[in-house]
């Protein structure tokens, strides 16, 4: 699916809008069109494929696997959505402050990547977390300003991963409970 939306989702952001809602919906459209059409059998090796794989994401431990994961993910991803898109409209006078004059923005954090130990990393991997909750307008002004440096990249990845995960998550509840649901035979 990421092979077939990251695609459609570049492609809009590039020729109709950057607003991320609107490729949101354009996503979702495909991808609904893509389970209506597996469901009919109108998508040949792919749809039977797409079904025996979303009917075994259903069963025992590797199901609640799926579901937790998809929901972790969910709120990881959201955040991160929120975040950047505050650091880009309400936020925008710390992100500037992340920019020194002198330096490329893109220079000054690699320069800074380099100085790092293993054990920087680590704690900055844990203290992520903590710091969204603690200081989200420094978080997300940092976040903001890191998309702007690689020209907004990070927010189709994590706009389509999102957008992924919803409708992974979707599929499986529509799975779920459309195969508890038994509609009887009955002849005219």
């Amino acid at each position: 699916m990421g092979g077939i939306l990251l695609p459609v989702r570049l492609l809009f952001v590039e020729f109709v809008s950057d607003d991320w809602l609107g490729s949101l919906g354009v996503i979702s459209v495909i991808s609904l069109l893509i389970i209506i059409l597996a469901k009919k059998k109108k998508l040949g090796f792919f749809g039977e494929m797409f079904e025996r794989q979303i009917f075994k994401f259903q069963h025992g431990k590797r199901g609640i696997i799926i579901f937790s994961e998809s929901i972790f993910l969910l709120v990881i991803l959201g955040t991160m959505i929120f975040a950047i898109d505050q650091g880009h409209s309400v936020h925008t006078d710390q992100k500037m402050e992340y920019i020194p004059e002198t330096l490329d923005p893109e220079s000054h954090v690699i320069e800074s990547a380099k100085n790092m130990t293993p054990s920087d990393w680590i704690y900055g991997t844990i203290m992520a977390p903590v710091g969204f909750l603690t200081a989200f307008p420094q978080m997300s002004a940092a976040m903001a300003s890191i998309d702007d440096s690689m020209d907004g990249w990070l927010m189709h990845f994590y706009i389509v991963g999102f957008v992924e995960y919803l409708e992974l998550f979707g599929i499986l509840v529509y799975y779920r409970i459309s195969s508890r649901i038994k509609i009887p035979n009955t002849a005219l």
